[in-house]
């Protein structure tokens, strides 16, 4: 069994900055995410999974699983540029007013367009066997996506300023925005062994039990704490020290966005249980 070290060192840090905080991103956390949370599934959800994967895939399935782990789970980032899928571009994120505490759905989801109500809709698809292979395939790739989309704290920022996506910030003699930096380019500076990182993440034990509907609100709540409190730089320039303090951040929310996700998948899909409210 895999040391659990890593994922104590750092839930005990993010408790000194956030009540239980939960943050997405680029491809490789999306990947991340997924791959360490089929390790977390209990045998029964693993195997619908599997087969998920093999039968419901555009690419027919061909693959092995870390591709194919790879393949769904950044689908919903490629699907939302094709016409029929550009409905869905709301689903990835929520924008919260500045000043706000914590996510509302009659105010911030109305629509029931957001990251919120997407986990939710789609969690609800893919628990339902009479649905097609390929529709199934579609709500897993979306769960997975989608939750690692409600942890990455600008996808539940300021609504002012698009999610940081409109803040030009320069790091290490680059520009870029403050969406984009925390969204991949600390991963892509810093990973450099994305096995281990997996490896790192998955930490049994911890997915069992029941996962409530609730959760999303409450996920997306954290993410914007963090966003109020550890998202935005002095200025327009990424010092090495801020980078310094993101990075362990972005592990920890890569590990509580794994977790979570396999305790979801879990309940919907295995041997754990869903339950409609507290």
């Amino acid at each position: 069994m895999r040391s659990c070290k890593f994922l104590k060192a750092f839930m005990a840090g993010l408790l000194l900055t956030a009540p239980l905080a939960a943050m997405a991103w680029g491809p490789a956390g999306h990947r991340i995410t997924g791959r360490a949370a089929l390790e977390m599934l209990d045998e029964t959800a693993r195997a619908e999974v599997v087969a998920l994967l093999e039968s419901g895939s555009p690419s027919g399935g061909r693959q092995g699983v870390a591709a194919a782990i790879d393949e769904a789970c950044n689908w919903p980032d490629a699907a939302r540029e094709q016409q029929a899928w550009k409905w869905s571009a709301p689903l990835h994120y929520v924008n919260i007013p500045r000043g706000a505490d914590e996510y509302d759905r009659q105010r911030d989801c109305r629509d029931g367009l957001c990251v919120t109500e997407g986990i939710l809709r789609y969690a609800d698809e893919l628990r339902r066997p009479d649905l097609s292979a390929q529709r199934r395939w579609q709500a897993f790739a979306f769960v997975c996506h989608l939750t690692g989309d409600i942890h990455q704290p600008l996808h539940a920022g300021f609504r002012d300023d698009r999610g940081g996506n409109q803040v030009n910030i320069a790091y290490r003699g680059e520009r870029w925005n403050l969406h984009e930096f925390w969204d991949g380019v600390l991963i892509r500076e810093r990973m450099h062994d994305e096995d281990a990182m997996v490896e790192k993440l998955a930490c049994p034990g911890t997915a069992s039990g029941t996962w409530t509907l609730l959760e999303p609100a409450d996920w997306a709540t954290q993410s914007h704490h963090l966003a109020r409190t550890k998202g935005y730089p002095d200025g327009h320039v990424v010092t090495a020290a801020f980078a310094d303090e993101s990075w362990p951040i972005v592990q920890a929310q890569l590990e509580h966005a794994a977790r979570r996700l396999a305790r979801l998948l879990n309940a919907v899909l295995g041997q754990g249980e869903v339950e409609t409210g507290r």
